[in-house]
């Protein structure tokens, strides 16, 4: 997956500047960047309008800000001076308003302001950005040093697992990363199988023994499917388990000391102000890593 052209929401918070200087320095550096600060006038209230500047003057003090700020931003991320975008509106919507404007193949965000993490709560603009965005959202959450060589790939839906795949073979690639695929088993699975195999064996030990070799085999079979992407073998780890998707994920990238996450994600029409799916939403929200959300459109799972 080559980025080349790249969208990077900016409210000057730290961890904006950090997630900007990263992808720059080292997710795309070879990307065109085009930074974009968003302007939400903030509502008057009626029997205080006479008291404030008018919504013009605070607009102008606003861009002007914003253009000096965002030229000091732009100087240190590229040689090249990157494009500066002031718009006014909602963030989330100007934001994907500008990806879909240049083509733009990628969007990068920082977390909440300066919200320290890990952190229940991810903010509403990103969080509205990653619903509504057609292309890739790289949440850059406490982004490493260098490039991400360590990146976890839950897979889940069958219906995105290619589109994950070779974005996997891809990062793995350009990053030189080792990859683990992890897929969970729902606990309604994993307590079918299990009784099942306490009913088949004399002992608990003996179920608990071969409910294990069970999840191994089918990480067997699992690595041997991924083999045809074009991932090197020796660079892909696969992981079976069982319990919460969201929780296992958090838990598997924080044991593996995950420098990035790959989610993904279906559909560009969740609009309304509703809550994530239960996986990535569970991530997002509590993830202390970079997490990249691929979304695949209907159309394109259905041409498969």
């Amino acid at each position: 997956m080559t980025f080349e052209k790249i969208v990077i929401g900016m409210d000057f918070s730290d961890t904006a500047i950090k997630a900007a200087t990263w992808a720059s320095a080292h997710f795309a550096p070879n990307a065109g960047l085009t930074l974009v600060y968003v302007f939400d006038p903030p509502d008057q209230p009626p029997f205080g309008r006479h008291l404030l500047p008018s919504p013009a003057v605070v607009e102008a003090e606003a861009r002007e800000y914003a253009a000096t700020r965002l030229h000091e931003v732009a100087t240190f991320l590229s040689p090249e001076e990157p494009r500066c975008e002031i718009r006014v509106g909602k963030p989330h919507e100007e934001i994907v308003k500008v990806a879909r404007e240049i083509a733009a193949d990628l969007i990068v965000i920082g977390p909440h302001g300066d919200r320290p993490r890990p952190s229940r709560f991810l903010g509403t603009t990103a969080e509205r950005i990653v619903r509504t965005s057609p292309v890739p959202i790289l949440v850059a959450t406490n982004p490493p040093v260098g490039r991400p060589r360590n990146i976890l790939v839950p897979v889940g839906d069958l219906a995105i697992t290619p589109t994950l795949l070779d974005v996997a073979r891809d990062l793995a690639v350009d990053f030189d990363a080792d990859v683990t695929l992890l897929h969970v088993w729902s606990n309604a699975v994993y307590s079918h199988v299990a009784s099942v195999s306490y009913a088949a064996k004399p002992n608990e030990a003996d179920a608990q023994a071969d409910i294990a070799t069970e999840l191994h085999d089918a990480g067997l079979q699992w690595l041997r499917e991924i083999a045809r992407t074009g991932i090197n073998r020796e660079r892909v780890t696969a992981i079976v388990t069982h319990g919460n998707a969201g929780d296992e994920t958090l838990r598997t990238a924080k044991s593996m000391h995950a420098d990035l996450v790959v989610l993904g994600r279906r559909g560009t029409d969740l609009v309304a102000p509703a809550l994530l799916g239960s996986t990535v939403g569970t991530v997002l929200h509590g993830s202390s890593y970079p997490v990249l959300v691929v979304t695949e459109s209907a159309d394109a799972s259905a041409a498969r």
